[in-house]
């Protein structure tokens, strides 16, 4: 099983060690950085992550930002915001433009930042495994196009959703003849 990546933000050394053992658990690789610029090397270097917690005041780049442009790059990547000044202006620009998961405020209570992070690599692994399904079900569908095109499959034999309706029945008597014709006595 892959161990979820998350990357903490932030530029207080005691906060990022403080929330390193919070989360750490053996299905988890916790990184760090203290700036945007070194979460931008530590992001390359890993192939992206799966959650990121920034704090809002970073030296170089303003949380929101730094998330932002996370979002541009790893659209899938869980984004949380960690400030110790929350005012409506900054959670609502936070929300909109960096479409967080989540808006933390320090101080933070332990178990609710450990369930927050929970649900938010639950929810990473929920659409990790939508796109999953969406890729099978586009392959599916091309596939049947082309059997489609190739057996000249008439239109009038598909259901307004698109699907062939099987008859079980035919299945079955096909099945049993094709058995007895070329396995007369019996497959073994």
């Amino acid at each position: 099983m892959l161990k979820h990546k998350i990357l903490l933000v932030d530029d207080e050394q005691n906060i990022l060690s403080s929330i390193s053992r919070l989360l750490r658990q053996d299905d988890r690789e916790i990184y760090t950085a203290s700036d945007a610029n070194e979460a931008w090397d530590k992001l390359k270097s890993i192939s992206g992550a799966d959650l990121i917690i920034s704090d809002n005041k970073l030296p170089t780049i303003s949380g929101i930002d730094f998330l932002i442009k996370v979002k541009q790059t790893y659209p899938d990547t869980i984004r949380m915001l960690l400030t110790g000044y929350p005012d409506l202006e900054s959670a609502i620009k936070a929300i909109n433009n960096g479409q967080l998961y989540r808006f933390i405020t320090k101080p933070w209570e332990n178990e609710d930042l450990k369930l927050i992070v929970r649900q938010g690599l639950e929810y990473y692994d929920i659409l990790k495994d939508n796109r999953v399904l969406l890729n099978i079900a586009k392959q599916q569908s091309e596939t049947l196009t082309a059997v489609q095109k190739k057996y000249q499959l008439p239109q009038n034999e598909l259901t307004k959703a698109g699907l062939y309706i099987i008859d079980e029945q035919k299945v079955s008597e096909t099945l049993s003849e094709f058995l007895k014709k070329y396995y007369p006595g019996g497959a073994k």
